[in-house]
């Protein structure tokens, strides 16, 4: 142990000023760094500081991802003859809220849900315990799983001067009563839906609309085209699938969407009931150049993806596909990124994968040409 810093000063004690000593002292092994103040009468400790103190952890109850997949896939337990039924304690998971700050909002260096102005979620003692049907659950949710989602890209690498994020993702889960969620470049915010069923309790809602904003950080106003913005719905997809695809029973593992989705998975028959599927046997050659056709076409983009995570494993996939933003714009083509793709790999394994990456392209009908 070892003195690093001492300062005489006065120490506000009581609505009175007290002389002490300011010591900061500093320990290797195990590391430790303490700010002391001691009573320049006395010498007792008035006031110590663990300068390394991690960021407070709360408690809560989340959906994870939605309440479906934690009953097995049993939908039929959540939907009665004309509603939906109380979700019951067993679709809810507890977890630690990590990496916030010491507000007792939900907020941290990654994500703040600021923006939220209908009853803010607020504990002093950290403990964000709340239910589906409160206003503050849908806070939690997107907290949780967008800091999650953030750590899992630092872990891969993108931090320091390589992070994708270099400030907080701001959140507000309540921005409209439409059933309806985005991401919006020029606020740099997430916002979410509360018609139907609420959109931020859906954990891949919630990353669906953070890849959005992946994009735009890495490519500012991506999207701007036909086929880009449709390449952004697919990615969006394709994240939230194969974030959570471990979490989820087997036959819902290709899903999207399977509490937000819920009722019109249902009403369209879909087995298993959800919104979106990311595998089909879709290729370009069905593409349509229509504005309202951006989600269709982003399953020919989503199912392209899912298919080099099966090839590949997740890891490696989900390296790859991150990386090839870099070398994208606002006005991309499919074939313009499936290239940057196959240059992610070159860049990153060595173009390992070439060989197999390529025959998925050709599959699915994208022609690879070069990017110029």
């Amino acid at each position: 142990m070892s003195v690093s810093d001492s300062e005489a000063l006065w120490y506000p004690k009581n609505a009175k000023l007290e002389p002490a000593w300011r010591i900061t002292l500093y320990v290797r092994e195990p590391r430790q760094d303490w700010i002391i103040y001691v009573s320049a009468k006395t010498g007792n400790i008035i006031n110590k500081y663990d300068n390394l103190s991690e960021s407070p952890n709360g408690t809560a109850r989340i959906f994870d991802p939605s309440p479906v997949t934690q009953l097995g896939g049993h939908a039929e337990l959540l939907t009665g003859k004309t509603r939906l039924n109380p979700v019951p304690d067993k679709a809810y998971r507890r977890v630690t809220l990590r990496d916030l700050d010491d507000s007792g909002y939900l907020q941290g260096k990654r994500v703040t849900t600021q923006p939220t102005k209908q009853k803010r979620a607020h504990r002093t003692d950290y403990a964000f315990l709340y239910n589906s049907d409160q206003n503050e659950f849908e806070q939690v949710m997107a907290y949780h799983h967008i800091n999650e989602a953030i750590r899992y890209l630092e872990k891969m690498g993108y931090r320091g001067k390589r992070a994708i994020f270099h400030e907080q993702v701001k959140v507000n889960v309540n921005g409209t009563r439409q059933d309806n969620s985005w991401y919006s470049p020029d606020e740099k915010q997430l916002t979410f839906g509360t018609g139907a069923i609420d959109d931020a309790e859906d954990a891949e809602t919630i990353l669906h609309e953070l890849g959005h904003a992946i994009q735009d950080a890495i490519c500012p106003n991506f999207g701007q085209s036909h086929e880009a913005a449709a390449i952004g719905e697919g990615f969006g997809d394709y994240f939230a699938a194969s974030f959570f695809a471990n979490r989820k029973p087997d036959n819902y593992q290709h899903c999207v969407m399977t509490w937000d989705g819920l009722l019109i998975g249902l009403q369209q028959r879909f087995n298993p009931p959800c919104l979106r599927f990311v595998t089909n046997k879709l290729t370009y050659t069905n593409f349509r150049a229509i504005t309202d056709y951006e989600h269709e076409n982003g399953q020919i983009w989503a199912a392209t993806l899912w298919q080099i995570r099966e090839v590949l494993g997740q890891t490696m996939a989900d390296h790859i596909i991150l990386e090839s933003h870099f070398q994208l714009d606002g006005f991309t083509t499919f074939t313009r990124a499936a290239r940057a793709i196959l240059d992610a790999d070159q860049n990153l394994f060595k173009g390992r994968n070439s060989i197999k990456l390529q025959s998925i392209f050709r599959r699915r009908k994208i022609k690879l040409t070069s990017i110029a």
